[in-house]
């Protein structure tokens, strides 16, 4: 991958309920698929994978490096994505770059609305929640917050929430909130691994690992 990111790139998030797929051909041009298929991530990676380099007329072989989004998330779309990419960077000896959510629409969401809180879905009822206040986000500001609490966090400010409704959270009536209009993209984490890319480089693909912001028990069998 050179500095000035011309080749081909392929981007992967499969934080949220929503899998994205992207491919960056040399011109800039982005060939991107999504599926809703509610946390199906593992059926459909690889043929999403397939369909935006077959429209990109490219093979796998082709491509330069991958971004990958670092969540935080769900814990098996998390696994999911990073086990399909890290496969993808080894056989092919490419960079990887990792990408936070919150770092993906940090830019664009403030450039457009100013300081926003992002909420991103997590366990019943909780979300992990970020305040963007600049172009670049700290993951060390991301907390988790319960329904109850979205009150006290998010009066009279801009917020959007990634991949679900916040119009039907039952907010008190003496609350304003203010939902901005905009729409997460598989482009948002290209951008941004590119970004990310011109200032630190790769990621040691053997280091990392999805940013889960929590830790989640372990069934153990009874």
């Amino acid at each position: 991958m050179t500095s000035n990111s011309a080749g081909h790139i392929l981007a992967i998030d499969s934080s949220t309920s929503v899998l994205r797929v992207g491919l960056k051909l040399p011109d800039g041009d982005i060939i991107s698929r999504e599926n809703k298929d509610r946390f199906r991530h593992a059926e459909f990676i690889f043929q999403l994978i397939e369909d935006v380099l077959k429209t990109g007329s490219i093979d796998k072989t082709s491509l330069e490096a991958i971004v990958i989004s670092t969540g935080p998330g769900s814990f098996t779309g998390l696994r999911v994505g990073m086990s399909a990419a890290k496969g993808l960077a080894v056989a092919l000896n490419i960079p990887m770059i990792g990408v936070l959510t919150f770092s993906a629409v940090a830019k664009s969401l403030f450039e457009q609305f100013g300081p926003t809180a992002v909420l991103i879905p997590s366990r019943r009822d909780e979300f992990y929640f970020g305040l963007i206040e600049a172009a670049e986000f700290d993951k060390n500001s991301i907390v988790i917050i319960k329904t109850d609490e979205i009150e006290s966090k998010l009066n009279n400010i801009n917020v959007y929430g990634i991949d679900f409704d916040i119009s039907a959270i039952q907010f008190p009536k003496d609350i304003t909130i203010n939902i901005v209009d905009y729409k997460v993209g598989i482009a948002d984490f290209i951008a941004a691994g590119i970004e990310k890319y011109k200032t630190d480089g790769a990621d040691d693909l053997f280091l990392l690992e999805p940013f889960y912001a929590q830790n989640f028990p372990v069934k153990r069998p009874k």
